[in-house]
């Protein structure tokens, strides 16, 4: 089968479309388990492109090793932003005026 377990695919629609991805569990003759530089998924074959590289990992291997595999065949990787931390403002007492009857 083209995709076997640690095939480096491109992905060809939705939101994660022109990514790569690594197939890292294959489901039944259409759909494979993808990862890598898109989310975690599901995915049809037809929605992917194979390329001639095959990493060498596990099956169902987790996300982390997934990348780690992908920098080590020199493929670019998509690293998270690290999240802002927000700083509570500490509300100022306000002095209110009473309404003249």
């Amino acid at each position: 089968m083209i995709f076997d377990i640690g095939r480096v695919c491109i992905k060809l629609a939705g939101r994660d479309a022109n990514n790569y991805a690594v197939v890292v569990d294959v489901i039944d003759n259409n759909f494979v388990l993808i990862d890598g530089n898109v989310r975690r998924r599901k995915c049809n074959i037809n929605h992917l492109e194979p390329l001639d590289i095959i990493l060498k990992i596990d099956k169902k291997d987790s996300t982390e090793n997934v990348k780690k595999a992908l920098k080590e065949a020199n493929l670019k990787v998509k690293e998270k932003k690290p999240k802002k931390i927000k700083v509570v403002k500490e509300q100022k007492n306000v002095k209110t005026r009473k309404k003249a009857k």
